[in-house]
């Protein structure tokens, strides 16, 4: 066979991929893996993106330069949030860790097609992933949370069920999914606790959340109120309809701008990251938030540790060695060791 800018033509003279081809083989390749639907879904999207993007430039070759070009308008270009409906659209293109993920999917579909004799290099091999700021995100003030607790109408059953999810995000930190898919027989009020089933877990694998009697006890009115049975969905309409994460996540965004909330993008992963700070600003062990949030590795946990330096000093005072042997007298009392 032929080989035509790194690529292995299987015909004579082709230098483009059939991507209407190839993008299916590979999605079903990876549902074959076993990788969760979500991620074969964003597999899914950032394919077909790249597909209207290769097509609407009509490059007669697939190689590096494309990547790059591809890379560049990503960066400075497209129009951030496009293709999501709900969100605002800026026009300042997609932020390092946005763009890095784009070329990491790109990196393991090429090397598929690789893998599979279909190309003889991968156009992405010599492309290096941006430089980002490492481990940065928004987090609520206190006073966000509580304002945004404040604007529904309790009075309403609507209002009153968008408090409890609220109460939910900020007593677990349970992912949106996870959230939006309890039934009420993953809730257990005497245990106090919830279950995330495995089939709705990002990491595939089922844990016990804790909840507070505070929680518990909003959980339970609102369960006596629309009076769901076990294998019922928590969340309804106001039609006993299914309530869905991108309402939610529409409906708060409407409270953050009644609440005036300004530094902080107001989504329910932003309420993910305020508990897990909050959760370790308050005494939480590091290892235990891990197995709440369902992380697979304390990485994301040391993440979170770093937006408590303060606290961590706070907490150094109160239990360092240095300051229990000498501040508390142990040692001076004994006479062995004195400092001018």
């Amino acid at each position: 066979m032929e080989q035509k800018y790194g690529f292995i033509s299987r015909k004579k003279n082709a230098r483009t991929l059939d991507f209407d081809k190839y993008i299916p083989e590979f999605l079903m390749t990876k549902r074959l893996e076993k990788r969760s639907p979500k991620t074969i879904s964003t597999y899914e999207q950032t394919l077909k993106q790249f597909k209207r993007f290769f097509d609407e430039r009509s490059y007669s070759e697939m190689n590096a330069d494309v990547m790059r070009d591809y890379i560049h308008y990503l960066t400075y270009e497209k129009k951030r949030w496009d293709d999501h409906p709900t969100s605002p659209i800026r026009e300042d293109g997609l932020s390092a860790r946005s763009v890095n993920n784009v070329i990491r999917i790109m990196k393991v579909f090429f090397n598929y097609l690789k893998n599979e004799n279909l190309i003889s290099s991968n156009p992405l091999k010599s492309v290096k992933y941006q430089k980002q700021e490492k481990d940065t995100f928004e987090i609520f003030t206190d006073e966000d949370v509580i304002k945004l607790l404040e604007v529904p109408n309790k009075k309403l059953y609507t209002g009153f069920r968008d408090v409890c999810m609220m109460l939910v995000l900020i007593d677990t930190g349970l992912r949106i999914k996870e959230l939006t898919n309890l039934k009420a027989s993953d809730i257990d009020f005497k245990m106090r606790q919830i279950t995330v089933r495995s089939s709705v877990s990002k990491t595939n694998t089922a844990r016990n959340v804790p909840i507070s009697k505070r929680t518990c006890a909003e959980l339970q009115k609102l369960i006596e109120m629309i009076n769901v049975e076990s294998d019922d969905y928590v969340w309804l309409t106001q039609f006993g309809e299914r309530y869905f994460a991108d309402t939610f996540a529409k409906m708060l965004k409407k409270y953050g701008k009644k609440a005036h909330i300004s530094g902080a993008r107001v989504s329910p992963h932003t309420f993910r990251h305020y508990f897990a700070i909050k959760f370790l600003r308050e005494g939480g062990n590091p290892m235990t938030l891990a197995r709440i949030l369902g992380h697979t590795s304390l990485n994301m946990t040391q993440v979170y540790l770093k937006f408590t330096g303060s606290d961590l000093r706070d907490q150094h005072d109160i239990a360092s060695p240095v300051t229990s042997l000498f501040d508390k007298g142990n040692i001076k009392k004994s006479g062995k060791i004195r400092f001018k």
